[in-house]
């Protein structure tokens, strides 16, 4: 790690964007684990979440998915979870949701809950 990841919380990677039409292969039949982050683009809370979910999809790179949509692109996954509110969190293994976390989540809470759903799991 880096002197700049040092100070900006860790290595970063991009989720992978999610949309209607990817949703299955992506996530359904995803063989790991799979942090779906919620957002809409007039959410200030979302934008606070986004180094959060860039961090924990470097961690966590090989062992759980993490992915991000955007509720007005991807009407029918937002409606298919019952996302009311943005940003909201869902876990998910073997296409099973496991978790939500509706508001902003700092990233201990999430890394947590990644910890005991899925990586506890596999040890």
């Amino acid at each position: 790690m880096g002197f700049l990841d040092f100070l900006t919380g860790g290595p970063k990677k991009d989720p992978v964007h999610i949309n209607d039409t990817n949703f299955e292969d992506e996530v359904l039949k995803s063989e790991q684990p799979v942090l779906l982050d919620a957002w809409g683009p007039d959410c200030p809370w979302c934008m606070k979440m986004v180094p959060t979910i860039r961090i924990l999809a470097a961690r966590y790179d090989g062992k759980v998915k993490v992915g991000e949509f955007n509720v007005s692109d991807a009407v029918k996954t937002a409606k298919r979870f019952g996302v009311r509110g943005t940003p909201t969190i869902l876990l998910l293994n073997k296409g099973v949701l496991v978790g939500r976390f509706s508001g902003y989540q700092p990233e201990h809470v999430l890394d947590e809950e990644i910890r005991r759903k899925f990586i506890e799991k596999e040890e």
